[in-house]
């Protein structure tokens, strides 16, 4: 009898069919899901150029997105794993219109979708500088901008700044930045230019190792040009902005404020130049003015399925410093091909940059051989720089940590040569010595009439390393925004240095002798940073900050030096406070306050570090006698090192505060700065009291000589010359204070128009801080001989410059007509200039036999100390002020089937010159408003 409540056996094979169904029914629900779900690409493109699209923002209804959805470098949007279906997209791009689409998304597929180019938004064509919203005073340089501006190298786009202003180009003297101050000529404040770093694509442009001077006096080729190579001497001033042309440059930078604690080796500026990178139609300009040419020619290639982009640019200029001169003349080429490579997956994105450059220009002089008797002086530079950079850019997608990593190298390499050749005439007989150590020893005699041949041979080369880490982490509640390096750079000159006949010197005074550059130590700086970036969000308030500090080292410098083995430190904050926006009428109302503190360290250069050694050879005798063989002259050579050890690298303070407001597109900005640099480079002066022997010739009877004369047999009597040489020190004071201001109006669309205004008021103090060495106010005779004795006075310059200038730019853009035109109004309110009172009364004087004494009030009544007690005019130290200026610019643009550009400017179209009196003399400045012009042709295909 059988239970009811009893259940059949479950046997092993009932098991197995069991597990067959289970597996079966699963695989099917895998299989119908994977079926189920398809891969899209979109490639964006330009409905008119028909290239690809960056930033592109893609947002679909019922798409499940992680965060923003851009499209890359190549215009793709890639979509992984999206379920079969109907789907509204919506893909918008500053300057573009909207496009919203419903799509059926079926299979796989690759979709092109193009995007029509707003011609309303009329706000974002920009042909002025930009002022950044960040924390720091910036002007952002577009290419736009430099379009319009017509440039034909770096100098052009200065300005375009807050206090700058149009200037004729000048190619035959080199063109060093000078940032927020009224500028002066004088060598002793070129720290301005040295201390403004130029980064290009995240590699400095390094000039330390440039040694490209001439030895002695420079050839004077043509009347009121100055000495050749004067002109465009670089050594120590930093960057020739004639070099950087601008046509391959995407977005320029100009950092005047608190910079990132991520550069260094600066003190008054940043140059950030980012050059053109994706794919492009074929691009040529030529631009003719009045002094020069300018060629230009430009691709980007891409490969979508290598994810690979390539750049080309070649330029060529042709200048002169006046058209009717054919014998003085610069020319600049530059060439550059830029690859970049994207490896991408689900959790790394790794980008991978790299170029190849060549830069080079020649600098020529010569005269006229149909003026004066220097048929043969001439004067040739070349520069040839050729350089490799490499960048890799690692990008963490999934780690909330560790967000990237960035690795930059570069070397480069320069082959500079100056050539030149003079022609040298002496008046009388005149001593070249031919030792190179200290010591007596017999001279020859320079010959009455010679050429001099120089060469300066030059090799620089550079390399540089950094590496950076970006990371973000949350700490006490805020979000912490951390970036840390290091960056490692080297100098070293090989080359041959000043080559030159020392029988046949290019200056009889010459007081140094040929020195291979190879001779000097290279130069290596390391240096480590780190910076910390947070947001507090306090109510309807925000507060950005940033705070960083960077330490720096200069290796490989000798012990004896002061600097040797010591880092120094610069701190370095920003803030920014954003408040509530409120709403005036239907427009909001927003307000910015920013400020910032930092310090800057630039470290001397290889010139200021191993100056040549000084050579003063004294003439002990100088017997000239009607025959050749019977002359004998013999010198007392002193070699003196000038090396300062205690030199110090360059540090500056600065802070500003700077406000700006928000309405309805239009913005108005105002920054307030001080800047403090006591320690620039300067050349200071050092005493030195040089024995020797003064032979009587009447002690030698020409009639009995045989051979030249003996100097054991001669009489003599000892003297000292007292004498002072030049060396690099820290003495250099520079003060700037200044309000620069910007407004940009919203384009109105009823006349297309833009108005902007900008403008700067600048203070700059130049001073010496170092006491100075020099003799009195006149060339005193006494007894025969020069005034004996040195003074030591506490001031040797200076002088407090300012100025007040605005611009009026006015732009319209008519994109229908595809005219593009701007007039700008450039006034100089006033510039004035002032020499601090100088104190003619030494502290101390050195007397002929080197002893230095306190110089005391009963000195000034000395019969021969008295002359060191100096007076000056009042006069001198009266402020002057040049009163009020004006020219007018103006610009025109011509677009037609949107491949062809024509443009053309005029600079001082109409000027205005208001004369003054100085001292009761009438100044009239006539001759200074002739329009300076110039056009060129866009071609692109």
């Amino acid at each position: 009898m059988t239970s009811c409540n009893s259940l059949p056996a479950i046997t092993v094979k009932s098991v197995k069919s069991i597990l067959v169904l289970l597996f079966l029914l699963f695989f099917n629900l895998g299989f119908t899901q994977s079926i189920n779900k398809i891969n899209i690409q979109i490639i964006v493109k330009d409905a008119e150029s028909k290239l690809p699209v960056k930033g592109v923002l893609l947002e679909a209804e019922g798409l499940a997105q992680k965060g923003e959805m851009l499209s890359n470098d190549f215009g793709n949007l890639i979509l992984n794993d999206v379920a079969m279906g109907s789907y509204k997209i919506k893909l918008s791009h500053k300057g573009y219109k909207i496009l919203e689409k419903k799509l059926d998304f079926t299979t796989s597929q690759t979709l092109t979708l193009e995007l029509i180019p707003s011609s309303i938004e009329l706000n974002e064509v920009v042909v002025t500088a930009t002022e950044s919203r960040g924390m720091t005073s910036t002007s952002i340089i577009d290419k736009r901008a430099m379009q319009h501006l017509q440039p034909s190298s770096f100098t052009d786009l200065l300005e375009l700044l807050p206090g700058g202003r149009s200037k004729d180009p000048v190619f035959n003297a080199s063109n060093h930045i000078k940032l927020r101050e009224v500028g002066t000529s004088d060598a002793n404040y070129d720290i301005s230019s040295l201390g403004t770093s130029f980064v290009i694509d995240g590699i400095p442009l390094n000039t330390d190792a440039n040694l490209q001077y001439t030895t002695g006096p420079n050839v004077t080729i043509t009347k009121g040009s100055g000495y050749a190579n004067t002109r465009r001497n670089t050594t120590s001033k930093g960057v020739d902005m004639r070099s950087i042309s601008t046509d391959q440059i995407e977005k320029v930078e100009i950092i005047r404020g608190i910079s990132s604690v991520e550069y260094g080796d600066l003190t008054s500026g940043l140059i950030k130049i980012k050059r053109k990178s994706g794919r492009s139609n074929w691009e040529s300009r030529f631009k003719a003015d009045e002094f020069s040419k300018l060629f230009y020619v430009g691709k980007g290639f891409e490969s979508e399925e290598k994810r690979l982009v390539l750049n080309v640019g070649l330029d060529y200029l042709d200048a002169k410093s006046d058209p009717r001169n054919s014998f003085e003349n610069y020319k600049r080429i530059t060439a550059s091909v830029r690859a970049q490579k994207t490896w991408e997956n689900e959790n790394h994105l790794l980008q991978w940059n790299s170029s190849l450059d060549y830069s080079g220009s020649m600098d020529n002089e010569k005269a006229d051989p149909n003026v004066g008797y220097a048929k043969i002086d001439r004067y040739t530079s070349d520069y040839n720089r050729f350089s490799m950079a490499n960048s890799f850019d690692l990008n963490f997608k999934t780690s909330s940590f560790f967000k990237s990593v960035q690795l930059a190298t570069s070397i480069s390499q320069q082959y500079d040569k100056i050539e030149q050749t003079k022609w040298v005439q002496v008046s009388n007989a005149t001593a070249i010595p031919n030792n190179t150590e200290q010591g007596e020893s017999d001279g020859i005699f320079l010959t009455p009439q010679y050429t001099s041949n120089l060469l300066v041979d030059g090799k620089p080369f550079d390399a540089f390393l950094k590496a950076m880490g970006n990371f973000e982490m949350r700490l006490f509640g805020l979000k912490h925004a951390l970036k840390a390096g290091s960056e490692w750079m080297y100098s070293k000159n090989n080359g041959k240095g000043q080559v030159y006949d020392t029988t046949h010197p290019p200056s009889p005074e010459m007081s140094t002798r040929p020195r291979s550059y190879k001779d000097i130590p290279a130069s290596t700086d390391i240096s480590f940073f780190a910076e910390d970036a947070i947001t507090i969000s306090l109510g309807k308030h925000q507060l950005n900050a940033a705070g960083g500090i960077r330490a720096m080292s200069l290796l490989n410098v000798p012990s004896a030096y002061a600097i040797s083995g010591k880092y120094y430190f610069d701190p370095r904050v920003n803030a920014q406070w954003v408040l509530p926006s409120f709403k005036i009428g239907e427009k909001s109302f927003k307000t910015e306050f920013t400020a910032g503190f930092g310090q800057y360290t630039k470290f001397p250069t290889l010139a200021q570090l191993y100056p040549d050694f000084i050579y003063n050879d004294l003439v002990q005798l100088n017997f000239y006698h009607n025959t050749p063989e019977y002359r004998r002259i013999n010198l007392m050579t002193y070699k003196t090192s000038p090396v300062n050890y205690d030199l110090k690298p360059a540090i500056n303070k600065k802070w500003e505060i700077r406000t700006d407001f928000l309405y309805d597109n239009n913005r108005f900005s105002v920054t307030f700065f001080n800047e403090r640099l006591d320690s620039g480079f300067r050349n200071g002066s050092r005493y030195q009291a040089l024995s020797y022997k003064k032979y009587d010739n009447n002690s030698i009877d020409p009639t009995t000589l045989t051979a030249p004369p003996d100097l054991a047999q001669m009489r003599f009597v000892m003297d000292t010359l007292l004498t002072s040489y030049s060396i690099t020190n820290n003495g250099s004071k520079l003060l700037k204070t200044g309000v620069e201001f910007q407004f940009s109006s919203k384009r109105f669309t009823a006349i297309n128009t833009r108005f902007t205004v900008n403008g700067a008021w600048f203070k700059t103090t130049y001073t010496n801080s170092n006491p100075v060495y020099k003799s009195g106010q006149k060339d005193i005779i006494i007894n025969g001989k020069r005034l004996p004795y040195i003074g030591l006075y506490q001031w040797d310059d200076g002088s407090e410059k300012q100025q007040l200038n605005t611009n009026l730019i006015v732009d319209t853009y008519v994109p229908s007509l595809g005219l593009e035109f701007s007039s700008s109004f450039q006034f100089l309110w006033f510039i004035s200039d002032q020499s601090t009172l100088l104190n003619g009364t030494p502290i101390a004087y050195i007397d002929p036999s080197g002893k230095e004494h306190p110089y005391l009030e009963k000195d000034k009544t000395d019969p021969i100390l008295q002359w060191l007690d100096i007076k000056y005019n009042d006069a001198l130290f009266q402020e002057k002020t040049i009163p009020m200026s004006m020219n007018m610019n103006l610009k025109v643009s011509k677009d037609f089937y949107k491949r062809f550009r024509i443009s053309m400017f005029v600079n001082r179209l109409f000027s205005y010159y208001q004369n003054y009196e100085i001292n009761g003399q009438k100044i009239e400045r006539r001759g200074l408003n002739s329009p300076y012009f110039g056009m060129e042709i866009n071609l692109n295909f």
